[in-house]
């Protein structure tokens, strides 16, 4: 008579060895992507939004007339006021006749700092992806703004 051959059986898992380490992986991928989640959210309620009266007012100056070292001078000036200044730099030319003052985010009170300064120019020019609120263009009327310029 010919012998039964027993079938193998394939080898069974134990019941919680691999499932254990693949659930923590899994929680641990989890509480990863919700913590990336929370941080992006964070940032973006910071830099375009939130509770504006909490932040300063950033702003970037640039000098509109070719006379060195203003644009230095006013920040010092806007920085002693509680405003951060974030850029100086040169405007695109020098022919300025008068300061401008340029709301860059939707959301600034721009026309409140024209007021303090007192920059007859306040313009809106909206730039989606800028990281200042506004920008100030010092022109030749730049020592009539309440910016107490040394030597006045």
């Amino acid at each position: 008579m010919a012998a039964k051959r027993k079938k193998k059986r394939p080898a069974r898992r134990k019941a919680g060895g691999a499932g254990i380490a693949q659930k923590l992986l899994v929680s641990m991928s989890l509480v990863v992507l919700v913590l990336c989640a929370a941080s992006v959210t964070w940032s973006f309620f910071v830099r375009h939004g939130g509770d504006s009266r909490n932040r300063p007012f950033t702003v970037e100056i640039l000098n509109g007339v070719g006379e060195s070292g203003i644009a230095n001078e006013a920040k010092r000036a806007l920085l002693r006021r509680g405003i951060d200044v974030i850029s100086v730099g040169n405007a695109p030319h020098f022919g300025y006749e008068e300061s401008v003052l340029i709301a860059r985010k939707r959301n600034a009170d721009v026309a409140r700092l024209g007021e303090i300064l007192g920059c007859r120019n306040v313009v809106v020019q909206i730039k989606e992806d800028s990281i200042e609120d506004a920008s100030l263009i010092l022109g030749a009327d730049y020592r009539e703004l309440n910016l107490e310029w040394n030597g006045d």
